[in-house]
């Protein structure tokens, strides 16, 4: 079974205060998943001493070098792609506020005061939607870290074939700390510990059991941690003279029915009965500059807009069904946002480029406002605005 993780460990910055622990905290899970794990591990930074890789203490990371890492890592080239992916990611985590709340992991040189932050979570949770890898799993040992699990787009685990686990060191708005009686950082020394499969008398730790450990070790401690699981049971690490299973499909054949939940577009295939309604709000999407869907909470108008109108839009822009949409050509730009109080602000955030400086958001986000008010008024400011 092949099993590939990419453990990060980024000590040295050079517009934030370097770090003690992230290089020891990135070895000593590096070295756990290949000893009890049998995980195939790429280090970044990577330097050799004696012989042997390591996690580089004084080596800088760039954006270009994490961002290449995590492709391969969860969108590998070549037929023969591994079972499992890895990500472990130690440093420092950040949280940007302009209009819309962003989390980044930062490299070396993150600099917040010209508007670079680093890796998008936001980047990083849309490539693990097309990874086409069947286990995945993100340790984040950083501050803000939780941002990684508050993204409403379709949930990558929608997937019946898909089994995943992330495990955030604190919430979105929390700091993660340095041990003061160990080398490591606080949710690592949790990781460490409960990935050593000697501790239980099966040999075997599983996600369940990994989340049971780390929850249990850190309920004292200021920082909370976060977790996420679905799919099939993933076994982390075991002890040698133990086989190591090969993951399986459920036993229990996957449901299509969503219950009380909302159809995500992922689910879109599992989706019927309102082609009436599909056919009127799609048609009244072409031919108005605003639609509005009413009606009363439980009704469907969530499943109908996400598993129906989302993809009957999708494929019309991607084949150009009809000589309307031939000649409008790319038009449909699909945002999900939730107007609030403030709607035309909340909806030219959706529509602002992600990567400009603090000035050029800023008059992005004045001529979209003004754009909008101009054609739009009106607006609800309760609910979800599609």
């Amino acid at each position: 079974m092949s099993r590939d993780a990419l453990i990060v460990g980024i000590n040295i910055y050079q517009h934030l205060s370097s770090l003690q622990a992230p290089a020891r905290d990135a070895e000593a899970i590096a070295h756990q998943l290949q000893t009890y794990g049998e995980f195939c591990v790429h280090r970044l930074p990577e330097v050799i001493q004696a012989n042997a890789p390591q996690v580089g203490s004084k080596t800088q990371v760039s954006l270009r070098e994490l961002e290449a890492a995590l492709i391969r890592l969860f969108k590998p080239k070549g037929n023969h792609i591994p079972q499992t992916a890895l990500f472990y990611f130690s440093g420092h985590g950040l949280q940007k506020q302009a209009g819309i709340q962003e989390g980044f992991l930062a490299v070396s040189d993150t600099n917040p005061d010209a508007s670079f932050y680093g890796l998008s979570l936001f980047w990083l949770r849309r490539l693990l939607q097309e990874s086409p890898i069947r286990q995945r799993i993100i340790w984040l040992d950083c501050c803000h870290s939780g941002e990684l699990l508050n993204f409403l787009e379709a949930d990558p685990g929608a997937n019946p074939a898909t089994d995943r686990l992330f495990m955030a060191a604190s919430r979105d708005y929390e700091t993660a700390y340095e041990s003061l009686t160990s080398p490591y950082s606080v949710f690592t020394q949790a990781l460490l510990t409960g990935l050593d499969p000697r501790r239980v008398d099966s040999g075997i730790i599983t996600q369940h059991a990994l989340i049971d450990h780390v929850n249990q070790t850190l309920k004292t401690e200021v920082q909370r941690p976060l977790f996420e699981s679905s799919g099939s049971e993933i076994v982390l690490t075991r002890c040698r003279d133990r086989a190591f299973p090969l993951p399986t499909r459920p036993v229990v054949p996957f449901c299509p029915y969503a219950g009380f939940k909302a159809f995500s577009e992922a689910q879109t295939e599992y989706f019927y009965g309102r082609d009436h309604f599909l056919r009127k709000v799609t048609a009244a999407v072409r031919t108005n500059a605003f639609v509005a869907l009413v009606g009363a909470s439980g009704s469907g108008k969530t499943s109908l807009v996400q598993a129906g109108v989302f993809p009957q839009l999708r494929q019309e822009k991607l084949m150009g069904h009809g000589e309307q949409i031939q000649q409008t050509g790319d038009r449909w730009q699909i945002k999900r946002l939730t107007p609030t109080e403030h709607p035309l602000k909340q909806l030219a955030a959706a529509f602002v480029e992600p990567h400009l400086n603090q000035v050029e958001r800023a008059e992005q986000l004045r001529r979209a406002e003004i754009f909008f008010r101009t054609r739009y008024s009106g607006i609800s400011p309760f609910g979800s605005c599609y």
